[in-house]
């Protein structure tokens, strides 16, 4: 089987089975979802028109009147997309935007306002609109859409109301909210009412013709457009034509548009983990954590399952997919547990602590412990992948020269994150583009916090290696002095091997998929003893010259030459 097709068999093995255990844990209180999903559903049965684009949308919505944006309500990458689309609405093209939203009741509209307005705290309205009761999803993504509104003066207005006890309360949820919506085009004439609200309502048959019917009777006629988010079925069509790499943007037809910004398995995954009341897999940092939530069997189970699909799809064996101790950042008491388990010593705790901090995903070889401070679904098949590599690799002995030590990091984040791509394959590093953006940003402001400095020097330490790099593939003398990119400060030195591994690992990824980079080089490259000299340098290159095609067209087969600057 070619490998593309081993991963895209990876993906909806995982899915169905995702979708299996949600299956097997929900509740249903209306009879009527089936064919409420079904008509949905049916909005892409047709797939749709044609590949489309974040301007194409924009100007769309600069002449709507009402924007459907559909939301899936675990995914904080949903909310994402909405916040970035309606703040270039309002900065940059300086459009008027009116938001309504499910997250609360119309009922609260004054509570809310009083949070916008700075009168009272998020924690005296969550308690005021019974929020974890009425709603139930994570602060930290809704909250946000507050922060919206308040630094940009937009109306916000809830419309939800409490229909547990209805029959068809999913139809009469979206009547209610049509009345809303239509008199705020009626109050608000000039605005866009911007309407964030579960995916399956904003189908052409739910709301939006229940909008039309309420517009009729004040004998007006106002234009809609629908936004849907990730739709499991045009992103299986688009992994059929090969485009699910290229395409962010799907025309469906006129009028409505399907964003794409995760894949089925990581917005599933969303919804599990919720459903099962876990904290892992969902937020972005300590301080979403909620300690009192249970979950860590599930997290680790979840870890596992990458482990084993991984390791299937290199082909490489491993006898105790599970034998990890799993760690997070809820474990204030981590490092010093590993000191007194005698793994390592108390001097090394800071250089440890350091790299936890900026590496985000680590797997300690000497104490068997996998260490995930992202648990994203991204960074916990990172992790995953890690503790192969920990497995399947010789272990670092002793010191090294300096430049072995940078790219053995660089080769091995590539690889990391190669593994993480066969679970969530839109996964995307940061460009050369966009770190050019960051130097350019930082270059000369003051007042930097210690993180934008160390983003500065990592921009820059970026741009001048790829500069190095095509240098040397198109065998052309370089003048970067490469050499002191070896001696950076830690956290710079960390986050500039993540940056450049993390490209090469999406190069990577691509080219075997596209089958132009055998699997067979990966498994090599996983197996080299990398802090032996220019082994890791040498494997960089080979990489990199074979994953790139702007490289593998135009460049000299590379030389294990010295760099005249070195």
């Amino acid at each position: 089987m070619k490998p593309r097709d081993e991963l895209v068999g990876i993906q909806k093995r995982l899915v169905t089975e995702l979708k299996q255990r949600i299956a097997d844990i929900s509740e249903n209180p209306d009879p009527s979802l089936g064919r409420y999903l079904a008509e949905y559903q049916a909005e892409f049965a047709n797939g749709y028109e044609r590949a489309a684009s974040r301007e194409e949308v924009i100007d769309q919505l600069l002449r709507a009147n009402v924007a459907y944006f559909g939301d899936y309500h675990t995914l904080r990458t949903a909310q994402s997309s909405v916040l970035s689309i309606l703040k270039e609405l309002v900065r940059q093209r300086k459009r008027k935007v009116v938001l309504g939203v499910e997250m609360f009741h119309a009922a609260n509209n004054a509570q809310a306002q009083a949070l916008i307005d700075g009168r009272i705290s998020s924690a005296d309205f969550r308690k005021a609109v019974r929020w974890y009761k009425s709603w139930g999803f994570p602060w930290q993504s809704f909250g946000r859409l507050f922060d919206f509104a308040r630094a940009h003066g937009v109306p916000m207005f809830g419309l939800n109301i409490n229909a547990d006890e209805r029959v068809n309360n999913l139809a009469w949820r979206d009547e209610f909210a049509a009345r809303l919506i239509a008199s705020l085009t009626q109050l608000y004439p000039d605005s866009l009412i911007a309407v964030l609200y579960g995916d399956l309502h904003i189908a052409q048959c739910h709301m939006p013709a229940r909008v039309d019917e309420e517009l009729a009777r004040f004998g007006v006629k106002r234009r809609q457009v629908q936004l849907f988010q990730n739709s499991e079925e045009l992103y299986w069509r688009l992994v059929d034509k090969k485009l699910e790499h290229v395409v962010d943007v799907l025309k469906v037809r006129r009028d409505a548009y399907c964003i794409l910004n995760a894949t089925p398995l990581v917005k599933y995954q969303s919804f599990l983990n919720w459903q099962e009341n876990s904290s892992e897999l969902v937020f972005t940092g300590l301080e979403d954590l909620d300690l009192s939530s249970p979950g860590e069997s599930t997290l680790l189970e979840e870890v596992v399952e990458f482990v084993k699909n991984i390791a299937a799809f290199l082909k490489v064996e491993i006898p105790d997919p599970a034998a990890f101790e799993l760690a997070t950042a809820a474990d204030l008491d981590l490092l010093e547990n590993l000191v007194e388990k005698g793994a390592y010593a108390a001097q090394e705790v800071d250089a440890l602590k350091s790299y936890m901090h900026l590496a985000e995903t680590a797997f300690f070889v000497r104490a068997n412990v996998l260490y995930l401070g992202n648990l994203s679904v991204s960074h916990a098949a990172e992790g995953a992948m890690k503790f192969l590599l920990g497995m399947l690799r010789p272990m670092r002995t002793a010191a090294v020269e300096p430049r072995d030590d940078f790219y053995a990091r660089i080769t091995l984040e590539a690889l990391a994150f190669f593994g993480s791509k066969v679970i969530n394959p839109r996964r995307k590093a940061r460009t050369l583009a966009e770190w050019r953006e960051v130097e350019l940003e930082y270059k000369n402001k003051r007042g930097l916090s210690e993180a934008q400095k160390t983003d500065r020097e990592i921009a820059r330490a970026y741009v001048a290696h790829c500069e190095h790099e095509e240098d040397l593939l198109m065998n052309r003398h370089s003048s970067v002095r490469v050499n002191k990119l070896y001696a950076l400060k830690t956290p710079v030195h960390v986050g500039l091997t993540r940056a450049i591994g993390r490209t090469l690992g999406d190069l990577l990824f691509l080219a075997v998929s596209e089958e132009r980079v055998p699997l067979v080089t990966v498994r090599q490259a996983i197996f080299d003893d990398l802090f032996k000299g220019d082994v890791a340098r040498n494997r960089y290159f080979q990489l990199l010259r074979e994953a790139s095609p702007k490289y593998a067209r135009q460049a000299r087969p590379w030389t294990k030459r010295s760099d005249e600057e070195e």
